[in-house]
């Protein structure tokens, strides 16, 4: 389970403009692949109350990665997309990870 804060930008004291809610596991025997289902619930700003959820094998150990949207909500309804991962930070001692995320909607 995630409950993680959503910020403007791979800085940690970076705004908050929302959390990033959902679930994922582990996908695969051989190699680190997650499976997810992840919303990105927006607080602020011009996307308040709106919604984004990717859905997909999340394979962390590719530098970048493209997820695909469904199950948009608020001014993304009816949108589709694709979602494109980079981590920028990672400690697996902790759990903690930054991780930047490039989402193109098109309506």
């Amino acid at each position: 389970m995630a409950d993680d804060s959503l910020i403007q930008t791979t800085s940690p004291q970076s705004k908050l403009v929302g959390c990033a809610q959902g679930l994922y596991g582990s996908a695969c025997q051989h190699q680190l692949v997650i499976i997810m289902s992840m919303s990105f619930v927006f607080v602020d700003g011009p996307n308040n109350g709106s919604c984004i959820s990717l859905l997909g094998n999340n394979r962390s150990t590719v530098p970048v990665r493209k997820m695909p949207t469904v199950g948009d909500t608020g001014v993304f309804l009816l949108t589709g997309g694709c979602a494109i991962a980079q981590t920028h930070r990672a400690d697996f001692k902790s759990g903690d990870a930054i991780v930047g995320c490039n989402v193109i909607v098109v309506y």
